[in-house]
């Protein structure tokens, strides 16, 4: 278990300021750098990244594939979930994208397979006058459909079933993991939000998920607050979905935030004023055996840190602090 960053600005001083706060594990965001103007990949790029991480003492356990949380109509791929007439010619991109992705030696590349991007509702003010990302369905007010019109759950694992199938094998050739990240956040379960399902969007369907490609290159990007944001009650139903993903080697990263509230009215707030309690989680990793990295993630924000590194040095080193204190206690 080790501390890790996201970052897409590998500047320098971004590196710097990482490299000082302890982090040597990053899952790289941006793929720009690697990218060809037809979407593909340049697995030489991806070294160049790789070395000048070293550089900092870093290594790049993580990249981003290029499938990201954002809404439908600004999706670099939109025809994988939507599944336009674009989506094969899409997935062969992907397939190389894998493919190079090996060839440089990355471990495991980070995805999301969603619609809606991550909705929420504002912004509340929490301690010491930080602001908080917030999501309760009763303000939610956009109720109209989509521009894909309505997901049903049915067309919506069948999207991700038509991805798994064609991309899961591509990445066992090519020695790479996948890791999906959950949809964020949990929509109702009988109408979805603006006609979409999002399948991923509980504890069953992460399950579900996972029986679909019985790979071990296949599993999760275990946003556990987003996993927290599933459940009635966050601080038992968590840790049994630690447990159920981590005895089935899924979980091969962790963004390590926490809630208050739970399925549809919920607070993203920091580590340790959540409800979920964070010792018997890291305390579980640690018994599970599990081997990867704890990430900061949707950190609050506050007009006093205008960039968001004090709030991100705040998470990484009380992860940090977390993970030696469980590692140091007997087994």
């Amino acid at each position: 278990m080790y501390l890790g960053e996201q970052l897409s600005d590998l500047s320098d001083r971004k590196l710097a300021w990482a490299a000082q706060l302890g982090v040597e594990h990053l899952a790289v965001q941006s793929d720009a750098a690697v990218s060809n103007p037809d979407g593909t990949w340049r697995a030489q790029s991806i070294k160049d990244i790789q070395r000048r991480l070293a550089d900092f003492g870093m290594t790049m356990d993580v990249f981003t594939l290029g499938l990201e949380s954002v809404y439908m109509t600004r999706a670099r791929f939109p025809g994988i979930m939507q599944a336009l007439p674009s989506r094969d010619a899409e997935l062969a991109v992907i397939a190389q994208r894998v493919r190079e992705a090996g060839e440089a030696g990355v471990p495991c590349l980070k995805y999301n397979l969603n619609f809606l991007g991550v909705p929420r509702t504002g912004r509340v003010r929490g301690r010491g006058g930080a602001m908080y990302s917030h999501f309760n369905v009763e303000e939610w007010t956009d109720h109209s459909l989509t521009e894909a019109g309505p997901i049903s759950e049915e067309r919506a694992w069948e999207a991700i079933t038509y991805f798994l199938e064609r991309i899961v094998p591509v990445a066992e050739s090519a020695g790479v993991r996948l890791a999906c990240h959950p949809h964020d956040p949990a929509v109702p379960h009988d109408t979805g939000l603006r006609g979409v399902h999002c399948v991923l969007g509980s504890v069953d369907g992460l399950k579900k998920f996972i029986a679909i490609a019985p790979s071990k290159v296949h599993g999760l990007n275990f946003c556990q607050g987003t996993v927290a944001e599933m459940c009635v009650n966050p601080a038992t139903e968590v840790l049994e979905a630690i447990r159920y993903f981590g005895e089935r080697d899924k979980i091969f990263m962790v963004h390590f935030r926490n809630i208050t509230g739970g399925f549809l009215n919920f607070i993203e707030v920091y580590p340790d004023n959540g409800d979920v309690d964070f010792v018997q989680a890291m305390r579980l990793y640690k018994e599970l055996g599990y081997q990867g990295m704890f990430l900061p993630d949707h950190v609050p924000q506050s007009e006093a840190d205008p960039d968001g590194e004090r709030q991100h040095s705040f998470c990484l080193g009380y992860t940090k602090a977390l993970i030696q204190a469980v590692q140091a206690l007997p087994s």
